[in-house]
């Protein structure tokens, strides 16, 4: 039995995606404490999901987030259009200018070499993408006219932007038809983390 998916010629987008995108930050083969140079992407969980639909499939993908109005900000919306996923749905919150109220996230990303686990180091506080509330998104026309698929929506952190039960942005997707990712995130998943930084402390 197939999955319930509307048909493809009357939506604009196969995947739509609601999620924090941070800029990812990577020392290469280097460790964080010791490096002197970073390579910078974007990254995100359910970002990834449009990203990767988008090159690897030609799926048509959009992302729904929000960034501070400052160089980061864009610099993180350059790095999603090279992944070819539309950028339309984008809520940009004013810059004060030392990111005391709202700023864009950061992610401090090792990898990992034999049993010395991937570390990660997220610098999120405050950002955009948390704050986000109802109103920030016109769902009616996302759903309604221009038509998805499938949603994914955040459910990966509680600073990221997921939707509660009531929203809506649950409402318009029931009311208009588009299929939705489960909820993956459990005790398991936490349980598996504390071992990975058991292993890191220990490969130290």
């Amino acid at each position: 039995m197939g999955l319930p998916l509307k048909p493809k010629d009357s939506c604009a987008f196969d995947a739509v995606a609601l999620g924090e995108i941070m800029l990812r930050l990577d020392p290469g083969e280097g460790r964080i404490r010791t490096a002197r140079s970073f390579q910078a992407w974007e990254g995100g969980g359910e970002y990834n999901v449009a990203r990767g639909l988008r090159k690897c499939f030609g799926l048509r993908t959009a992302v729904v987030t929000a960034f501070v109005d400052n160089e980061v900000g864009h610099l993180i919306e350059d790095c999603i259009m090279q992944g070819g996923v539309a950028t339309d749905f984008i809520h940009w919150r004013p810059d004060d200018g030392i990111g005391r109220s709202v700023r864009n996230g950061l992610n401090f990303t090792e990898r990992g070499f034999g049993i010395r686990g991937a570390v990660g180091v997220p610098d999120r506080g405050n950002t955009a993408a948390s704050q986000m509330k109802p109103g920030d998104v016109d769902w009616d026309h996302l759903f309604g006219r221009l038509g998805v698929r499938w949603f994914t929506p955040a459910a990966s952190s509680r600073r990221s932007p997921r939707p509660p039960r009531t929203s809506p942005s649950r409402r318009c997707r029931r009311r208009n038809g588009t299929a939705r990712s489960c909820r993956t995130t459990s005790t398991t998943g936490r349980a598996s983390g504390r071992a990975s930084a058991g292993t890191r402390r220990r490969a130290r």
